[in-house]
């Protein structure tokens, strides 16, 4: 594998990664505000407390995330 192809490989995987991130953000968002909507409070702080688990699993390992949308925007307006 060239350096290009490994490189462009590795920028795949982030991609495939931040997508999964927004799906999951955009998901625990939706259910937590649908649970807040209908009463189920105790529901959607369990929703928010499962979420929040799930990003702080493991104290060493680095999870960083970003929206590429927001970037392209950031990107836009400063250029």
């Amino acid at each position: 594998m060239t350096p290009n192809e490994e490189q462009r490989a590795q920028e795949k995987e982030y991609e495939c990664v931040s997508r999964q991130s927004d799906c999951i953000l955009s998901h625990m968002e939706n259910r937590f505000n649908y649970l807040m909507a209908n009463g189920r409070n105790e529901d959607a702080i369990a929703v928010g407390d499962e979420y929040f688990e799930w990003l702080s699993q493991d104290p060493d390992e680095v999870f960083l995330y970003y929206n590429e949308k927001e970037l392209q925007e950031q990107y836009d307006t400063s250029s």
